[in-house]
């Protein structure tokens, strides 16, 4: 998959609900009463409109020469059969539904690598920090270590404190970025004299400064054993959209 940009990631996500709207409409058309001669009238219309899909698609990912339909040489439907705008009908909503599919990879293969890291980091971290860590860099150095071990290379595959940006008059570093992943990755160490009503509000700042640069965000809560509860801990963050949370206990 190409390296998807947050706007382009927006515009397949927006085409994805567009397409799912005409799928819709095309199986209402095809499935409801009415007399056949007129019934499928629309025929062109969601041709053009499934066309104008297949174009936008085109800007974002690859798609084959072969998903657009030929309207060019479409009659009106006064000068049509019922029988063949029917099938016009039909061929729209097959490829409809091909299109949906497609997009809906390219999103999946994101979201499927960003699991995988998660899970990676989540079951690893513990293992290679041996004593109780006293200030986050030593969680970053330990999270950089995994990476380097699965064969990840800085300045490719992922960055660590690069992509400086400001928002609000404020100065953001991130941790890790994976570019092609489109995500951040924050590393968070709770210790005894930490608070977590604190660590709280840091985290929903970082959010909402880190969601104007990034599609996905990823926070790495290292816990020398102060969260009691990790789902009560992690609900609120995870309801903003494309937001995860790692605890790891020491």
């Amino acid at each position: 998959m190409s390296n998807l940009s947050i706007n382009e990631v927006r515009e397949i996500k927006t085409l994805i609900l567009q397409a799912k709207g005409l799928e819709k409409t095309i199986d209402d058309i095809l499935n409801r009463e009415g007399v056949e001669f007129n019934k499928y009238s629309s025929f062109k219309t969601m041709s053009i409109i499934y066309n104008d899909l297949v174009s936008r698609a085109r800007e974002v990912i690859k798609l084959g020469g072969s998903y657009a339909m030929n309207t060019n040489d479409m009659k009106g439907w006064a000068d049509t059969n019922w029988p063949i705008a029917k099938d016009i009908l039909e061929t729209v909503l097959v490829s409809t539904r091909i299109l949906i599919s497609t997009l809906e990879s390219n999103i999946d293969f994101v979201e499927n690598e960003i699991d995988n890291i998660e899970s990676f980091i989540k079951s690893k971290l513990r293992s290679v920090i041996f004593d109780v860590p006293q200030k986050e860099k030593e969680i970053q150095n330990a999270v950089e270590s995994l990476f380097l071990g699965k064969g990840y290379n800085k300045g490719i595959d992922y960055d660590r404190e690069t992509g400086k940006f400001l928002y609000s008059s404020k100065e953001y570093i991130p941790d890790f970025i994976i570019p092609k992943l489109r995500i951040c990755i924050e590393i968070k160490l709770i210790k005894e004299t930490s608070r977590k009503s604190k660590i709280i509000e840091e985290i929903n700042a970082d959010i909402t400064a880190y969601s104007k640069e990034y599609e996905n965000i990823l926070f790495v809560i290292y816990d020398i054993g102060i969260i009691r509860d990790e789902l009560e801990f992690c609900r609120d963050i995870e309801n903003n959209e494309g937001v995860k949370v790692i605890i790891v206990k020491h």
